[in-house]
């Protein structure tokens, strides 16, 4: 949902466009905001257990998406970037993966039962 919303946005203030609709009632992106990037944090999440390794793996996906997936999406046509950088989209997916690992792993540890001892 972060992704649709943020991609919504910048279409509206014109940092991006996308000149093909693949269907004309959803969103433009809709096939990466609720596939690709979504799934590649999940696999991130799920095999990265630790800190420093789900770092590092962020940083090679974000790499990945940022400076070959958008180049090669625009390339292709699928997106026209008006007023965005890459290194904007680098960021961008460094700072979502980490800020929803740490939203999961609070949640997770809000759900664990509380060790309550009696006296």
């Amino acid at each position: 949902m972060t992704t649709t919303l943020l991609d919504v946005v910048g279409a509206q203030y014109s940092f991006w466009d996308y000149p093909i609709a693949f269907l004309p009632f959803i969103p433009r992106a809709f096939p990466f905001d609720f596939s690709m990037v979504p799934v590649a944090y999940m696999l991130l999440y799920q095999y990265f257990r630790t800190w420093k390794s789900f770092i590092l793996a962020q940083i090679i996906m974000a790499l990945t998406y940022a400076f070959i997936g958008e180049p090669f999406c625009k390339w292709i046509k699928l997106v026209n970037y008006l007023e965005w950088r890459y290194r904007f989209s680098f960021i961008y997916y460094i700072i979502v993966g980490i800020v929803t690992r740490a939203l999961i792993l609070k949640l997770a540890s809000l759900s664990k039962p509380q060790n309550l001892t009696t006296k």
